[in-house]
């Protein structure tokens, strides 16, 4: 991870606080978060020592979204007035970045390269 990941990042980007950490690990072994925006909800585990991120996206139709990633190896947050995205980075040769954008609205994308 080329910047330290601080829990704050986590809780302003979620606007939630974390739960389900372990005392004796601590927040970057396991913490999940829980979102409510108008009429979507965001249920998110992350786990940055493991490289583990979960995201589900529930709206008032129904989930719109479940995934659950493995081998994120950076965490970066990019916070502009109006705008929040949370890209990972993997060491997958082809995959750019997987990103989760939560404002202005709820997006989710990938970047990926083609050979």
């Amino acid at each position: 991870m080329s910047v330290p990941l601080e829990l704050l990042d986590f809780i302003g980007f979620f606007e939630a606080e974390p739960s389900g950490i372990d005392e004796e690990v601590g927040w970057t072994c396991g913490a999940t978060f829980e979102s409510v925006r108008g009429d979507d909800r965001i249920w998110a585990f992350i786990a940055p020592d493991d490289g583990l991120f979960s995201l589900k996206w529930w709206d008032n139709v129904g989930v719109r979204i479940d995934l659950s990633l493995q081998g994120v190896v950076d965490w970066i947050f990019e916070c502009q007035p109006g705008k929040e995205r949370l890209l990972l980075k993997f060491h997958q040769p082809g995959v750019e970045y997987f990103i989760v954008e939560l404002k202005p609205h709820i997006n989710v994308s990938c970047v990926v390269q083609w050979a």
